[in-house]
């Protein structure tokens, strides 16, 4: 039952983690969160548009881990992380898409 709360607590807090981060970086374009080397590249004109796809990607990947939280709080089955790969198979996608487009 320990290990449980614990497993809940410790992925809740990294979704919550990983969801005020990403939207840090979409809603309040604080590109400097992010690497230097993710972002050197990216002009003054596609800033925007870079923050919003990167900052979705990380907030997708959060929220998954938020409900992957919450199915281990309910039920602690291993179905659980589908839904987490499925939100980070997403969210990886929509970071590596911002890198590739924006910040050539």
């Amino acid at each position: 039952m320990v290990d449980r709360i614990i497993g809940v607590l410790v992925t809740g807090g990294v979704g919550v983690f990983i969801t005020v981060f990403g939207w840090l970086i979409w809603k309040k374009e604080m590109i400097s969160l992010m690497h230097d080397y993710h972002i050197d590249k990216v002009s003054a004109e596609n800033k925007t548009a870079f923050c919003k796809l990167a900052g979705i990607g990380l907030t997708v990947i959060g929220i998954g881990l938020l409900i992957t939280a919450a199915i281990l709080g309910i039920t602690d089955s291993a179905y659980s992380f589908l839904s987490f790969a499925v939100c980070f198979a997403t969210g990886l996608t929509m970071l590596i898409i911002a890198g590739a487009k924006y910040n050539r």
